[in-house]
Order: C-alpha cells, then sequence, then structure tokens
C-alpha cells in the first residue's frame, strides 16, 4: 500500500497541489521579481500564465504569443539585427524585460498558476481570487496605475472599483484594455493611447 501523497493549498492559485507545482510556482516568483520595478508605474493584470514555467513571462518564454505582440505594443522592439543562436535571442529578451522593468511596468496574473481544465468559468476565479489579488495591490504592489488585460476581465474591474482602485485604472473608463494578438480591431492603437497618457 503506497503512502498517499500530500496536497497543500497553493497560494498562487488557492487550489490544492502537490509539491511540484509549488516548486513550479516559487520559480515564477524568482523569475517575476528579478524584474520588479522599485516603483511601479502600471500594474498590467492579466488571467493567468501560460503552461508551463519555460513559456513565463519573465523567463524569455518559449511561447512568444503573448510576449512578441504585448511588449510591441509597448514600443519596446525585439533588436533588427538578426540571430540564429538560442541564447543571443534569451539575452535579447532579458534586455527588453529590463527595459520592461526601467519603465515602471510589471506584470501580474490574477491566477499565479497556469489554470486547469476544470471548468471554473472566469467569473468564478474572479469571485475566489479576486480578493487576494486586491490585497496584492493595496499593500504589496501600491502601483500609480492598475491595466487589466482582457475584455474577460471585466468583472475584475468592478471588484477593483468595489475596493476603492477605482481612481488608479486606466484605459477608456477604467475598462479592461484588449488583450495582445486577440485580433480586437485597433487594439493596439488603444493599448498605446492608453499607456502613452498615463506614462506621460
Amino acid at each position: 500500500m503506497g503512502i498517499p501523497l500530500i496536497q497543500l493549498a497553493c497560494d498562487g492559485c488557492g487550489l490544492p497541489a502537490l509539491p511540484e507545482h509549488i516548486a513550479e510556482r516559487v520559480h515564477r516568483l524568482e523569475l517575476a521579481t528579478q524584474f520588479r520595478p522599485v516603483h511601479m508605474g502600471i500594474l498590467f493584470i492579466a488571467l493567468a500564465p501560460l503552461p508551463g514555467v519555460e513559456n513565463d513571462f519573465y523567463a524569455s518564454p518559449k511561447d512568444k504569443t503573448f510576449f512578441e505582440p504585448f511588449l510591441e505594443a509597448l514600443e519596446i522592439p525585439s533588436s533588427t539585427e538578426k540571430s540564429a543562436r538560442e541564447e543571443d535571442n534569451h539575452g535579447k529578451d532579458l534586455a527588453r524585460l529590463t527595459e520592461f522593468q526601467r519603465r515602471g511596468f510589471f506584470l501580474a496574473c490574477l491566477s499565479e498558476c497556469p489554470l486547469p481544465d476544470n471548468k471554473e468559468t472566469v467569473e468564478q476565479i474572479i469571485q475566489r481570487l479576486g480578493p487576494t489579488l486586491v490585497r496584492r495591490i493595496k499593500f504589496n504592489y501600491r502601483p500609480k496605475q492598475i491595466a487589466p488585460l482582457g475584455q474577460e476581465l471585466s468583472p475584475l474591474v468592478e471588484m477593483l472599483k468595489e475596493h476603492g482602485l477605482g481612481p488608479v485604472l486606466m484605459g477608456d473608463d477604467g475598462q479592461a484594455l484588449p488583450l495582445p494578438c486577440t485580433g480586437v480591431q485597433g487594439w493596439m492603437q488603444l493599448f498605446r493611447r492608453s499607456v502613452t497618457a498615463e506614462a506621460t
């Protein structure tokens, strides 16, 4: 008879998790901490990171479906020099992340772990994890501006307003900005206009 594995509640996603999951969550925290600005200007909030630590935003991700359009929209372009060497590309990604940090930007996620396929709706996730995020914003991040990313986070916007964070929400009427690469018409213009207005 085998010894049952003990599952602890992960403070990143709030769900029971095995030690491997907790270790991955800690690694993500370590990656993000390297690029956390001392004074946080704009806190961008996404729903959840991509699966796999190798695809984390702060890890020079292999999957760049979010990384590239997001940084391009912020006008933090990749180098124009061509390079086939993986280590060179990794270094360029780190340089872009350093510039992201220098501008006072920080990306956080509502769920700090990839979301499991457990049929939980986005609204349910927001209700479950939103209060924890609010506390992190008020007592840890303390940003000058908050920019939720993705129209699916509209209920989170309302929760932030209910907790007195409405005045620091950026975007049109404080609504969530379009998520990069979702095909929303004119998203980059809206994104850049909002970020530029707040940054200046």
